[in-house]
């Protein structure tokens, strides 16, 4: 048998870490000495310890290490892989599009651009009065898609055919991610049922945005700036018409969603 120190050495894991280990069960000694309280390990523990080393690697929780061990189930642990699997190639995904971002602000740098500089094309128009099949409550912004399944479940049980693209209007005077409040809806060309309402923004001024959906700041940011240097006020809540999103099969690079703000003139 190995004493602790032996077993800290061999494992690189400090004594105050097995200890710990010890006391939530994640790898107790193979024997206590009564006497001096003196903690051995097996030979064979080692194995466990580059497990639960692996395994904290992958960002596995020390509860779901303890069921490994315990359960010893190659099936569970091959989910559990599986899953850290997918969080990681996300992450990567994440960090490339950061990369790539950064490539394009020091280009902006070289060039004596400025990098939050963005080019949006900014029209008016007179948006025409049109039926929305909605709903409308507090969510945050993880809730969209939760909130899109319910609208389309609804409209589906309710026999409403949509007739122009989802949409999503925001009726809170500032934002919070995690409590807002958002009205989310579909255009619709019948009137009937206690879901469908009347939308007439009236004059607005909106832009274009293509790629993803966590990416607007910018193409408000523009819109702002427009009503603020054109001498308008905005008279209404903004919304967003996603033209072309997640049910086109597209990647989000892609994705072209119209975004509006009612105006006035001062």
């Amino acid at each position: 048998m190995l004493t602790i120190g032996e077993f800290s050495k061999i494992s690189r894991v400090s004594t105050k870490t097995l200890r710990y280990y010890d006391q939530i069960g994640l790898l107790k000694p193979g024997y206590v000495s009564r006497d001096s309280g003196y903690r051995y390990y097996e030979v064979a523990q080692l194995r466990d310890m580059l497990l639960i080393t692996r395994l904290k690697q992958y960002q596995l929780s020390l509860p779901e290490i303890a069921a490994v061990l315990a359960t010893r189930d190659e099936a569970y642990l091959a989910k559990l892989i599986r899953e850290k699997q997918r969080e990681l190639t996300v992450m990567i995904g994440s960090q490339q599009k950061l990369l790539l971002q950064m490539e394009q602000d020091l280009s902006k740098i070289e060039r004596y651009e400025s990098i939050m500089k963005t080019e949006y094309l900014i029209k008016t128009t007179d948006f025409k009065p049109v039926n929305i099949y909605s709903l409308r409550q507090q969510m945050s912004i993880a809730d969209f898609d939760e909130a899109f399944g319910k609208l389309c479940a609804g409209f589906e049980n309710d026999g409403v055919r949509p007739a122009g693209p989802f949409m999503s209007i925001y009726h809170d005077e500032d934002f919070n991610r995690e409590c807002t409040d958002i009205e989310i809806g579909v255009i619709v060309s019948g009137s009937d049922g206690a879901k469908v309402r009347r939308l007439e923004p009236g004059l607005c001024c909106y832009a274009t945005h293509v790629g993803p959906y966590d990416d607007f700041t910018a193409c408000y940011t523009s819109l702002m700036e427009w009503i603020e240097r054109e001498g308008y006020h905005i008279s209404g809540a903004p919304f967003e018409l996603y033209i072309k999103g997640m049910d086109d099969n597209i990647e989000p690079e892609d994705f072209i969603t119209e975004i509006y703000i009612p105006i006035r003139k001062q």
